[in-house]
């Protein structure tokens, strides 16, 4: 009876699902956006210097991820990544406009979220965002996503790897990037990659964004490219970019700047 009812309501009807969410203090709102296969701890740090701030702290699982409902169906889109941080967050009663901090592929929700509704943020803090952008304009930029995505599909096409626990290669990536993936988790995951970072809406919508935007990448980050992104978006005054001396995963010296960045 539950999943009919989770089935008629949430697929049938399209209502968004409501997300696991961790939610301490009482002040100005942040809401944290960790990556696909990731979980809240990867917030730890920054989540706990926010709260001793006096900040409230909000940290969804994302849709799919973590405790957060995991649906089979969905396509784990953009759309519906976004759609079910905006209606936990009208569950949570958060009236006032919020700071987003994302990662990885948070960095793309954040990013929609803020384009489809800029009534509701403030602020935009995209830290090591996997940015890449289809315009022959960059060659530079082009011939590293095409890279990038067929290691993508690779890793799409083999679930095995992701399981394979005594492979050397996959535990290094995984301290790299910070993966702690499920079999539950395996189909959001693949999705979530495909549809959400290989047919991404962000390289569009960052060209236009009205939020203020601070852009963290690190040097030592092997999992994106950063070729050409500076000038793929010299345009826009929204946008600030950094530069920080550390991996894909958010470690306690990228929280440590984050942190400064929420306090000027």
């Amino acid at each position: 009876m539950i999943r009919l009812f989770d089935f008629a309501w949430h697929r049938w009807l399209g209502r968004p699902y409501h997300l696991n969410v961790a939610d301490v203090g009482q002040d100005e709102p942040v809401v944290l956006l960790h990556g696909a296969g990731a979980n809240g701890k990867a917030w730890a740090v920054l989540g706990e210097r926010l709260k001793t701030s006096g900040r409230r702290v909000i940290i969804p699982d994302p849709l799919g991820f973590g405790d957060s409902p995991k649906p089979q169906w969905n396509q784990y889109t953009v759309q519906e990544h976004a759609r079910a941080v905006i209606a936990t967050l009208k569950k949570l009663r958060v009236k006032q406009p919020v700071t987003i901090v994302g990662h990885s592929m948070g960095c793309l929700v954040a990013t929609h979220i803020a384009t489809i509704h800029p009534d509701l943020v403030k602020h935009l803090v995209l830290y090591e965002p996997p940015l890449y952008a289809d315009d022959p304009q960059f060659r530079s930029h082009m011939r590293r996503r095409q890279y990038y995505f067929a290691l993508y599909e690779f890793i799409a096409t083999h679930p095995q790897l992701a399981f394979a626990q005594a492979q050397f290669y996959w535990r290094l990536a995984k301290r790299l990037i910070g993966f702690r993936l499920t079999q539950e988790q395996w189909i959001p995951f693949q999705r979530s990659l495909r549809n959400t970072i290989m047919r991404q809406t962000a390289y569009k919508e960052l060209h236009h964004i009205q939020v203020p935007t601070d852009i963290i990448h690190g040097r030592l980050d092997v999992i994106v490219t950063r070729a050409d992104l500076r000038r793929m978006y010299k345009k826009n005054e929204n946008i600030i970019w950094h530069t920080v001396t550390d991996r894909h995963g958010i470690s306690a010296r990228s929280a440590r700047y984050i942190f400064h960045l929420l306090k000027h």
